[in-house]
């Protein structure tokens, strides 16, 4: 059997890290003692941030399981204590927010690891007293404008935050390979990707079928009206009516052509000025002589 000690002294000042007693025994109880030690030393000398990694180190080799829940307790009340001090330093409100967190686990787990005996209940009001502090710190931060900055990623690997996933064993995503594309596919998505050249070879093909559609209409009226005057001498009595009809339809031609010649006229310059700006790639086949006609073939052209 494997017995280990947590002292936390209920007579100990508010803010000092909680005492780690483990048995040398064992070779990661005698580590993790090791780098407690060395954590409280930098602690002591308001090296906090320095402090906070090797409590976080401490913690990290420690494995998982009954036989150190108790050390690894103690440990994220000393981690959440490192980040309040580290946040006087820096003033970062990272720190605290990660206190906090911290702070609330340790609080919940209390309870299960010690019960309701009066030493605990006293550690446990220590405890919230201090997340009390530590929200009055937050909305302090917040007031005067402080903006939470990403805390500098650990040296060590092994350096990770206790009680946060840790996403072991979980493969990244592969990244999708980008699609096979014919040099006019590959054209085309290039300009729509292009946030000056795309809007304007959409909006320049728009204005071309609309224009197309307009003018499509209008010939349809104006044939119509070409009809109806073509009748009209025919027509004897009803040859009055046969000519406003012509001149209505022939109105409505001219009202629908121009505006649709127009926007096709526009269309075609932007897309124009697209394809100038980036030309398509192109294939031609000519035929050719040589200089003494005695041979002949096709030559071809890449524009790409």
């Amino acid at each position: 059997m494997l017995c280990v000690s947590v002292h936390l002294p209920a007579s100990a000042s508010a803010g000092q890290p909680r005492s780690l007693v483990a048995p040398a025994e064992d070779p990661t109880l005698a580590e993790a003692q090791a780098l407690y030690k060395e954590g409280e030393v930098k602690f002591q000398t308001a090296d906090y941030e320095d402090a906070l990694e090797l409590w976080k180190r401490a913690y990290a080799i420690l494995p998982d399981g009954e036989a150190n829940r108790a050390i690894r307790h103690a440990l994220v009340y000393n981690i959440a204590e490192a980040h309040r001090r580290a946040y006087e330093v820096t003033r970062n409100p990272t720190h605290l927010r990660k206190a906090k967190i911290l702070l609330d686990t340790y609080r919940a787990e209390h309870r299960a690891l010690y019960g309701d005996e009066p030493q605990a209940v006293q550690e446990r009001a220590e405890a919230d007293d201090r997340i009390a502090e530590l929200d009055a710190m937050i909305a302090a931060s917040e007031a005067a404008g402080e903006v939470p900055q990403p805390l500098a990623e650990p040296s060590d690997a092994t350096q990770t935050e206790p009680l946060e996933p840790q996403g072991e064993g979980v493969a990244p995503a592969p990244a999708m390979p980008e699609p096979q594309r014919t040099p006019q596919e590959q054209w085309s998505y290039d300009v729509s990707r292009d946030p000056v050249l795309g809007p304007k070879w959409s909006q320049g093909s728009r204005r071309v079928v609309g224009g197309a559609v307009l003018t499509g209409i209008g010939s349809v009226f104006a044939i119509s009206g070409l009809i109806v005057f073509s009748a009209a001498p025919n027509a004897e009595v009803f040859s009055g009516a046969f000519y406003i009809t012509g001149g209505i339809f022939t109105a409505i031609a001219v009202g629908l052509i121009v505006p649709g010649g127009v926007l096709i006229g526009r269309g075609v310059m932007q897309r124009r000025e697209v394809l100038s700006a980036k030309p398509r790639p192109v294939a031609h086949f000519a035929p050719y002589m040589t200089p003494d006609r005695r041979g002949a073939g096709f030559g071809v052209t890449l524009r790409f």
